[in-house]
């Protein structure tokens, strides 16, 4: 697992400015960043499927990937060069058990029960850009700041996980009986 991690960095540090990947700051805490993508592995059944939102660089998708074998994931980015990064993440790292959707993902024809959305939208907004291809119970999962618990209010949901990640950051995950 180090070693396709480490392949992963390599891989962010040379495409971070061409493709607009993440900010240097972003590039000099990628263990905090490797870190918090495991807890979301701590969140998910084994063998299940999750949809990545606005997967951006992969983080946390790819890591998780990386960690979870047993997981299929679907990383959602609309935005082509991004997709294209994912892309040979992907394939240069040997994940199998991730496919990229290069869309909006209100666009995106698949079903799914898990969600991760890291640093994307409240979850109320996540909710709404993939509760068409919502199986249930969902759960929706992200790394958040403070004001997350008037988020959970918001869309009514049960919050059943919390991690401090460091920093303020606290890893929720929410879940969904029925559609909202």
């Amino acid at each position: 697992m180090k070693d396709r991690l480490e392949a992963y960095a390599e891989l962010l540090e040379r495409y971070a400015a061409s493709a607009n990947l993440v900010s240097p700051k972003v590039l000099a805490e990628l263990p905090v960043h490797f870190a918090a993508a495991r807890a979301y592995g701590e969140v998910l059944p084994e063998g299940v499927h999750v949809l990545d939102v606005g997967s951006g660089a992969g983080l946390p998708a790819i890591p998780l990937a990386i960690a979870r074998p047993d997981l299929t994931l679907t990383l959602a980015e609309r935005r082509a060069k991004r997709a294209a990064f994912l892309d040979l993440a992907a394939a240069r790292l040997g994940l199998e058990n991730v496919r990229v959707y290069n869309g909006d993902v209100q666009q995106w024809s698949g079903r799914t029960a898990y969600v991760t959305a890291q640093a994307v939208a409240p979850f109320d907004v996540v909710y709404r850009l993939v509760a068409h291809a919502a199986d249930y119970p969902l759960t929706l999962i992200a790394r958040k700041g403070p004001g997350w618990r008037a988020e959970a209010a918001r869309l009514g949901a049960e919050v059943f996980h919390v991690k401090p990640l460091g920093s303020g950051a606290e890893l929720v995950a929410l879940r969904l009986e029925a559609p909202r």
